[in-house]
């Protein structure tokens, strides 16, 4: 972990003492980000607020929180289910779109620096993506989360928005690919299924722990602006379910099949970028980059009891 080095925890001394507000804390991001503060910013004063806690559809609910008087608000709420954006967008937009206007009001009020986590499915996929690239959105989420971002840095300037690469992490709690894909592995096995099919569209598997930490580093640092953020390298979905079958020890037991990734995408109701690979090219030119291969975060996630217990003979 991150908060046994203790050159690491001194990047992060400037936000000792500060009121942090973070929205959507019961999220695989906001649990990363409430995480690495408590464990390395013993002394900020951390609100971290789930969505039972803190509606941010609901503007009352957010004036009420001008008494707490945050610095600084990270803005994590979301509806992150892509699919079911495309099928309720005006309620999506409640949350992205709305929400996001009741939290900056809250934050201006309060003269708090705020953050905003973007999504890689602002892009389309035609080029590889830094911070200078046009974002093209292809679904109601990328668009709805694009759209939020404008509001965010035209009403606050000196507000803080990374966009990042698709992410992993909280083990039993997430609910992306790869908590998803090791729970299916393993009633596979139980079942005596020796195969499983993965497409091959490209991404960039990120942690959330170096997401939170990176971007906790930058807030520390007083940046501001538009920033990528995503692990080093690329990987198919294919590739990662093998490495992650490798990682377990399990690829003699089961299969990993390659199909195009269009046979899976016409599972699902967004359309998405069959590739997204992002360019950390503002944090490199900082010297800010904490992030690590994909290989590398995941091997250190996967060393978890929750995955290795799975498939305990």
């Amino acid at each position: 972990m991150r908060g046994d080095d203790l050159r690491e925890f001194n990047e992060l001394s400037a936000l000792e003492g500060l009121r942090i507000l973070i929205t959507g804390a019961g999220g695989m991001l906001g649990q990363a980000f409430a995480r690495h503060l408590a464990q390395q910013v013993p002394t900020a004063l951390v609100a971290a607020l789930d969505r039972h806690a803190f509606d941010v559809r609901q503007r009352e609910q957010a004036q009420a929180l001008r008494a707490w008087r945050p610095d600084i608000v990270i803005h994590c709420a979301v509806c992150s289910d892509v699919n079911w954006c495309e099928d309720h967008a005006d309620a999506a937009a409640q949350v992205q779109i709305e929400g996001t206007r009741h939290v900056v009001e809250l934050a201006r009020e309060c003269r708090a620096r705020f953050f905003y986590p973007q999504t890689f499915l602002i892009y389309d996929g035609s080029q590889t993506v830094d911070e200078a690239t046009p974002p093209r959105p292809l679904s109601v989420y990328g668009r709805l989360k694009l759209e939020a971002e404008q509001i965010v840095l035209e009403a606050s300037p000196q507000a803080l928005t990374v966009r990042m690469g698709g992410f992993f992490g909280e083990h039993a709690r997430d609910k992306n690919f790869v908590g998803k894909l090791i729970p299916h592995l393993a009633g596979l096995l139980r079942s005596g299924v020796d195969r499983m099919e993965i497409g091959d569209r490209i991404w960039q598997p990120t942690l959330t722990d170096d997401l939170a930490y990176n971007s906790l580093l930058l807030l520390a640092r007083g940046e501001a602006g538009r920033f990528c953020m995503a692990s080093h390298g690329q990987a198919s979905f294919f590739e990662l379910a093998r490495e992650i079958v490798l990682r377990l020890g399990l690829d003699r037991r089961i299969e990993i099949a390659r199909v195009p990734a269009e046979s899976m995408a016409r599972k699902e109701k967004a359309v998405r970028p069959d590739a997204v690979v992002m360019r950390n090219a503002a944090l490199q030119a900082r010297g800010l980059d904490r992030q690590r291969t994909w290989q590398d975060s995941l091997a250190a996630y996967l060393d978890h009891p929750y995955f290795t217990g799975m498939f305990a003979p």
